[in-house]
C-alpha cells in the first residue's frame, strides 16, 4: 500500500506556493540532503495540524537530471526532462530545476514561513531559481476571467488519472508533474469583445459552458487540450493558480499531475505546434509561457526511505 503525497489529491485552494530549485555547481546530494527531503511530508502535516482550519499540503518533486543522485540507480519508467517539441511556433521554455515545492492551502502566512525556512535548509545544495506566490481568482478562474479547471476529474477519478498504479508498481502512488508559468498580455486581452475571447477559450465566460462544435474554432484553446484516444479522453489533474502585481506583470502558474508525462505532453504539442491539423492555440496569442519544468513527484513511502 502507496500513499501518495498530501498536495496531489485535495480540492484546491485558496493560496499557494511553487518554488523551483537548480542543484548547486559542485555541491552533490548526501545523507543529510536525502534526510532533510524526507522529512518534507511530515513537517507539511505538522504545520497543518498547528494551524487548525489552514488545510496546508504539498509536495516534493524530484527531476530527472537530479534523480540518481538523489534517489538512485531505480527510476520511473518514464521519467523525464520537460519535453522539447519539434516544429513549436509559440515558445515552451525550458528551466533548469532539480527541486519543486508545490505547498497550498487556505493561509499564505504559513506558506511562506515553511517555504522560506525549507530554501534556507536546503541552500548548501540548492539554489530557488522561481518562486511564485499564487492565489484563487474569484470562483476558480484565471485572471483573462474564465474557469479555468473546467476539465479536472472528480472523486475517486482523481486518484486515477493523476497517481501511477500497477503499470509500475515500484513507483505507485507517485506522479508525474508539470509546471509552467505563464504571462498574460492583459491590454490586449481586455480589448476583445467577449464574443471573441470565447471562441479563442472554446467556452463561455460566464456560464463556463463549452461551445457547439458548431461554434468552436479548432484553435480555440478547448480545441487543442481536449483530446481523446481510443475514445477515451486523455486527462490530468490541474492545480493552477494566478499569481501577478497590479500594474506589474500577471498570468497563470500552470500545474498538472498525472499518471504519465504523455497526456501533458500531447496536449502541450497540440497548444504549440502544428501537428496534425496544421493549427495552434490562439490563446497562446494573448499569453506566453516563461518557465517549464518535470518533475516526479515520488509516494511517500518512497520519500521516507531516502533516509535510510
Amino acid at each position: 500500500m502507496t500513499t501518495p503525497q498530501g498536495g496531489i489529491l485535495p480540492l484546491a485552494s485558496r493560496q499557494a506556493q511553487f518554488v523551483l530549485l537548480r542543484r548547486r555547481l559542485g555541491r552533490r546530494g548526501d545523507d543529510n540532503l536525502r534526510r532533510l527531503l524526507a522529512g518534507i511530508p511530515a513537517r507539511i502535516d505538522a504545520l497543518a495540524t498547528e494551524n487548525p482550519g489552514s488545510l496546508i499540503v504539498g509536495c516534493v518533486g524530484i527531476g530527472a537530471d537530479a534523480w540518481h543522485e538523489l534517489v538512485g540507480s531505480a527510476q520511473p519508467k518514464l521519467l523525464r526532462p520537460f519535453p522539447r517539441i519539434p516544429g513549436a511556433i509559440h515558445p515552451a521554455p525550458i528551466t533548469d530545476a532539480d527541486l519543486i515545492l508545490h505547498l497550498r492551502g487556505e493561509r499564505y502566512d504559513l506558506l511562506f514561513e515553511l517555504s522560506e525556512k525549507l530554501v534556507v535548509e536546503l541552500a548548501e545544495w540548492f539554489d530557488p531559481v522561481e518562486t511564485v506566490p499564487c492565489f484563487r481568482y474569484r470562483d476558480l478562474r484565471d485572471l483573462t476571467g474564465f474557469v479555468d479547471g473546467s476539465e479536472n476529474p472528480e472523486g475517486d477519478e482523481r486518484a486515477a488519472v493523476a497517481l501511477v498504479g500497477a503499470e509500475d508498481a515500484d513507483w505507485a502512488g507517485g506522479s508525474y508533474l508539470h509546471v509552467q508559468r505563464y504571462v498574460h498580455r492583459m491590454k490586449e486581452w481586455n480589448k476583445l469583445p467577449v464574443k471573441q475571447q470565447e471562441a479563442v477559450v472554446g467556452r463561455t465566460k460566464e456560464g463556463d459552458e463549452e461551445l457547439p462544435d458548431e461554434d468552436k474554432p479548432r484553435t480555440a484553446h478547448i480545441s487543442r487540450v481536449v483530446i481523446e484516444e481510443k475514445g477515451q479522453e486523455l486527462e490530468v489533474l490541474r492545480h493552477s493558480l494566478p499569481y501577478g502585481t497590479p500594474g506589474g506583470e500577471m498570468g497563470l502558474m500552470f500545474a498538472s499531475y498525472c499518471a504519465t508525462p504523455l497526456n501533458f505532453e500531447k496536449m502541450l504539442a497540440r497548444m504549440i505546434a502544428p501537428t496534425h491539423d496544421g493549427r495552434v492555440d490562439h490563446l497562446l496569442t494573448y499569453t506566453r509561457a516563461v518557465s517549464g519544468a518535470a518533475f516526479f513527484v515520488p509516494s511517500r513511502e518512497v520519500l521516507q526511505g531516502l533516509a535510510g
